[in-house]
């Protein structure tokens, strides 16, 4: 997929009044496959925080990390993509969903509890943006794209390997199938996204610039370490650390997300 030049999106200016998102395509006509797939798909990479600790929502939080972008692509069911930068808090409002009991498979995420045990614990509601998703709104939560490399953790100031850490290729990408029936709303409801008329959302926190030679993995992964808890014996930092010899083309399912030209920040699930 071609990456969207920055003019091409539209800035959303702060106010009082709630807007609704008028995009070519995302009338409130419903298309016949729409209604019986009932599902948005929305795509989630970068350096962002899944929470899954709690069964009840599950929150998606955007760390304060200088020189990154927070950016949502919208697909309509007809016409062309837009995108919109992401700032504040934002939820999804579920519109008369019965009560289910989401899948949620993504063994390639990398979790805190693997490097700090189950002692540790998530302040994601620090973050300068979350956004909150009822689970009554999920269908599922899966692995969409992983890592061309594989990646293991050291500790930073020993390099000694964390070994409570299963070495893999990680998660890049992770795919929320949402229910149609739901509105998402960004920037403290101010903005409003029918997900009825929209195929298909991209959530993208990554570095508006990466040098030649840069690791944002690796050198980014500090951010995070201000939105948990360690436990006392373990408060130590850790870095991701490539290992080499063990690259493979990168395994996705469904749409590519983005251009993988070079290595993007990755997520990270608490707890």
């Amino acid at each position: 997929m071609k990456r969207m030049n920055r003019r091409d999106f539209i800035t959303v200016a702060a106010g009082t009044s709630v807007i609704s998102l008028v995009i070519p395509g995302l009338a409130s006509t419903s298309t016949v496959d729409k209604a019986a797939a009932d599902v948005t798909s929305l795509y989630v990479k970068g350096l962002v925080m899944v929470d899954l600790g709690d069964p009840e929502v599950i929150r998606l939080g955007f760390p304060k990390a200088p020189g990154h972008k927070a950016t949502l692509s919208i697909v309509p069911e007809n016409g062309a993509s837009r995108a919109i930068f992401i700032k504040g808090n934002g939820s999804v409002e579920m519109q008369g969903i019965a009560a289910t009991d989401p899948k949620i498979f993504v063994p390639e995420l990398v979790r805190f509890r693997e490097l700090y045990g189950n002692g540790v614990a998530s302040h994601i509601e620090r973050c300068p943006s979350v956004i909150s998703i009822p689970s009554n709104a999920i269908r599922s939560i899966t692995t969409s794209e992983v890592s061309k490399e594989r990646w293991t953790f050291v500790r930073a100031q020993s390099g000694e390997e964390v070994t409570s850490f299963r070495p893999r290729h990680v998660a890049e990408t992770v795919k929320i199938d949402l229910s149609s029936a739901s509105v998402l709303k960004l920037d403290q409801g101010k903005v409003n996204i029918p997900l009825d008329t929209t195929r298909e959302l991209r959530m993208e926190y990554t570095p508006e610039k990466i040098e030649p030679g840069f690791d944002p993995y690796s050198d980014h992964f500090g951010h995070y370490f201000d939105y948990v808890e360690r436990p006392a014996a373990l408060d130590f930092d850790v870095v991701p650390k490539k290992l080499t010899g063990f690259s493979s083309p990168t395994p996705k399912v469904g749409q590519r997300f983005v251009d993988n030209a070079a290595a993007a920040c990755f997520l990270i699930g608490c707890p």
